[in-house]
């Protein structure tokens, strides 16, 4: 009789301790999204939700907060949903998965989009710390939709995307898989007008790391600025009809803001490619010819005049393909000074 009473009352014990754990997680993750809506009310932000309902008890920590509106006014974006529902556990309280709503809308100067989406989730995985350094963040969507108010639409079948903190080394590995892409018809219409290629991009993959100028944590989302440094392509892929299109190769970032290093291409149907970025405006038409020509010299000493092994350099501002420049290269990071 004894053993039963010391086992109840150690059962006892376990119960009141788990349930006061279970609050405490909870209070204290009550307080610092608390007192970061009212940093952002402060700062000038538009940061309001409803009232906050909590659930789960006891073994997880399931929040979800109706009616959120955020806007940064200084960046110039705004963001509301209906709810947005955040699930952690008491023993791991750093690790979250997020669900949105089937629909919500983003907007910045000039256009405002309508999101939708049959299941778009997320799990993040943040330090124990004030700044919530990410560690880990992989985002799935199923029927993924944009439309904008100005009347164009965009969107993908399925969408898997993740970022990972790397461990020994600064920076983060980053991985896309997106299949039927659906692109903006006033893009359709500029790059490819006789639909040579269809409107939807089959797949986009991406296998790579990067380097950014400063770590990814919740000052990211509070300053919105962040520079690349570096980025590694392992493999980034696109099929879009006949096309084909596979990258490789290491860049960094100069302290005006341009990549420098190399990027190995290997294109099918590169002529259609050649084509579209002319359209697109990417290229220069009156190099247009002279690039087709050296292309079209380095595919036939491969063999396949419908297949292109190149290198593209980054140097100076500027695309090279040997001695010919293709133009001017994107700014990937604001001028350093």
């Amino acid at each position: 009789m004894r053993l039963l009473r010391l086992l109840l009352s150690f059962a006892v014990l376990g119960v009141l301790a788990w349930t006061g754990w279970w609050y405490a997680v909870a209070l204290g993750q009550e307080k610092a999204l608390a007192a970061w809506f009212d940093e952002r009310a402060r700062a000038g932000w538009q940061a309001e939700h409803g009232e906050i309902r909590l659930t789960g008890f006891p073994f997880r920590l399931v929040r979800e907060l109706p009616d959120l509106r955020l806007a940064d006014p200084g960046a110039g974006w705004a963001w509301a949903a209906p709810f947005l529902r955040i699930e952690s556990g008491p023993v791991n309280p750093t690790r979250f998965d997020v669900t949105w709503p089937d629909s919500q809308s983003f907007a910045v100067p000039g256009e405002r989009t309508e999101i939708g989406s049959r299941a778009l989730a997320a799990r993040l995985h943040v330090r124990p710390e004030s700044a919530l350094r990410l560690v880990e963040a992989r985002i799935d969507a199923a029927a993924l939709e944009i439309a904008a108010g100005s009347g164009w639409r965009a969107g993908a079948a399925t969408l898997e995307s993740r970022v990972t903190a790397r461990v020994n080394d600064p920076g983060y590995d980053l991985a896309l898989h997106a299949e039927r892409v659906e692109l903006p018809a006033p893009l359709i219409a500029r790059i490819d007008p006789l639909g040579v290629a269809g409107r939807e991009v089959e797949r986009l993959t991406l296998d790579g790391a990067a380097v950014f100028d400063r770590p990814l944590d919740r000052r990211l989302i509070e300053q919105g600025r962040l520079g690349l440094v570096e980025a590694t392509v392992r493999h980034a892929g696109l099929e879009w009809g006949e096309v084909r299109l596979a990258l490789s190769g290491k860049i960094r970032v100069d302290a005006q803001g341009y990549p420098v290093g190399s990027l190995d291409v290997e294109a099918h149907q590169w002529r259609e490619l050649l084509a579209m970025a002319r359209r697109s405006g990417a290229l220069d038409p009156d190099m247009a010819g002279m690039v087709e020509a050296a292309l079209g010299l380095v595919a036939a000493l491969g063999g396949d005049r419908d297949r292109l092994d190149a290198t593209l350099r980054f140097d100076g501002g500027q695309v090279w393909l040997g001695p010919v420049s293709l133009g001017q290269a994107p700014r990937l990071a604001p001028p350093k000074g």
